[in-house]
């Protein structure tokens, strides 16, 4: 449903869609990794797994910041 809406300026629709994108992206990888680690039983696919999410929504949220911040310079110059 956000898919239309990725290119839109502005801030919160920018993060909401990157929020969704994310959640669902992780969902992903967390049962990926859950089969990974009951297959080799290591908990090294979860700890990659974390890794990654945590680097990707660093990636959003300082995408978000930036552009909240040109936003915000934009109306009070």
């Amino acid at each position: 449903m956000l898919a239309r809406h990725r290119r839109h300026s502005g801030s919160m629709t920018r993060a909401a869609f990157l929020s969704a994108r994310n959640d669902v992206l992780a969902n992903v990888a967390v049962v990926a990794a859950g089969l990974l680690t009951a297959y080799t039983r290591s908990a090294w696919p979860d700890v990659v797994v974390g890794l990654g999410i945590a680097l990707m929504n660093a990636g959003a949220g300082q995408g978000i910041y930036q552009l909240a911040r040109e936003e915000h310079h934009a109306a009070f110059p």
